[in-house]
């Protein structure tokens, strides 16, 4: 089941999460900007966290995207650019405290075309389990990443379809 709210924006999509982390903003943050925690749950990635910085991320064998940071306030919100060959949209992770060890994040991709934003979701939706397993303690791996994904596709096209 899509857990994403999907808004279309003209001729774009929106995509917009709204989670409790197991972590505290701290421990958010670094899964969200280090490198080292950001391989364990999304993709290899090099990552400047500073306005202007780089950000490079590998899904070996299936792809990379590259982009540049444009908001950087550390712990509580970071925002960068997605750059592929096929176009630039932008995400942005809004992180809160909830309690003592726990913290909302509120997600949101931006201006994704309407092909694309099925596979957003999933992705998406896919990482964020993982990141939850991985701030938890757990470990994840590539393949039940991409397991977890081809189950959630088709709710995301479902519900891209009624846009």
């Amino acid at each position: 089941m899509a857990d994403a709210n999907l808004q279309l924006d003209g001729e774009r999509v929106t995509l917009r999460f709204d989670r409790v982390v197991p972590a505290s903003p701290a421990a958010t943050w670094s899964a969200l900007v280090d490198p080292s925690m950001l391989k364990e749950w999304l993709a290899e990635a090099e990552f400047d966290a500073s306005v202007g910085g780089a950000v490079h991320l590998v899904w070996p064998g299936q792809g990379e995207m590259r982009g540049t940071v444009q908001v950087c306030e550390e712990p509580s919100l970071i925002e960068y650019t997605w750059d592929e060959s096929d176009g630039s949209s932008l995400v942005r992770f809004e992180i809160s405290p909830r309690g003592d060890d726990e913290s909302s994040m509120r997600f949101i991709h931006s201006g994704t075309t309407k092909e694309g934003a099925s596979g957003f979701g999933a992705g998406w939706q896919s990482h964020f389990e993982a990141l939850d397993v991985v701030l938890a303690g757990g470990k994840s791996t590539q393949d039940q990443r991409n397991e977890r994904y081809e189950e959630l596709h088709p709710s995301y096209l479902e519900a891209v379809a009624q846009l």
